[in-house]
């Protein structure tokens, strides 16, 4: 059920990253250091690794009325574990996916517009985008330890579908910059599963190199 939503996430982040156009140069490259959740961490909690990736894109933009091209590669891996919610069992009842993006900072502003983005705004693009996820409302904040700082973390519930029933979920978000990159944390799982516990264990156990960017 969470799979489109977590995959259009994945979607939004590179289109939304590639909106550096302010640097000067014919052709200006970013590269993000992966993200990944430690294989203690997935071991505790019973999660295991989807599939991990990097996407590149590359645009033209006009700048001072000339072209130039931007060109930024985001990195992102996906986990889930399996479990039975209203007599239904899911491969994928719930969900965790970490996104790291390039900063792309210049004279000390960070441009890439997803450091300025709140955890509501990223929730409501993802769910506008994909529209698996409906009826979106604020539950509360957080916090929570990831990469060794205390991490505000946005928690929002709303319906979505399994296999034809309209199922509540509970969605856990939190996005930050560490090491010169910008890492989306997301979590998604039913309401009737109780598992922050799980996302708090996942998010302790975030591993990131830093970016050389």
């Amino acid at each position: 059920m969470q799979r489109t939503a977590l995959t259009a996430l994945v979607g939004l982040l590179v289109v939304s990253a590639g909106c550096t156009g302010l640097i000067t140069g014919d052709t200006v490259e970013f590269t993000a250091n992966e993200a990944s959740v430690g294989d203690s961490a997935l071991d505790s909690t019973g999660y295991e690794g989807q599939n991990a990736s990097e996407q590149t894109i590359e645009r033209d933009v006009s700048v001072g009325g000339q072209e130039r091209t931007v060109r930024i590669t985001n990195h992102y891996a996906a986990y889930a574990r399996s479990g039975n919610v209203s007599g239904v069992e899911a491969p994928e009842v719930a969900q965790f996916l970490v996104v790291s993006t390039p900063g792309a900072q210049m004279a000390g502003q960070t441009l890439n517009p997803l450091a300025r983005l709140s955890n509501r705004e990223l929730v409501d693009r993802v769910a506008d985008r994909t529209g698996s996820i409906e009826d979106v409302e604020f539950e509360e904040n957080r916090t929570a330890e990831a990469l060794d700082s205390e991490r505000e973390v946005g928690v929002f519930t709303g319906t979505t579908t399994l296999d034809g029933q309209e199922v509540d979920v509970r969605i856990h978000v939190t996005s930050f910059e560490h090491e010169g990159d910008v890492l989306v944390a997301v979590g998604v799982h039913p309401i009737a599963i109780e598992e922050e516990e799980n996302i708090d264990e996942l998010l302790a156990g975030l591993e990131h190199s830093g970016s050389d960017s």
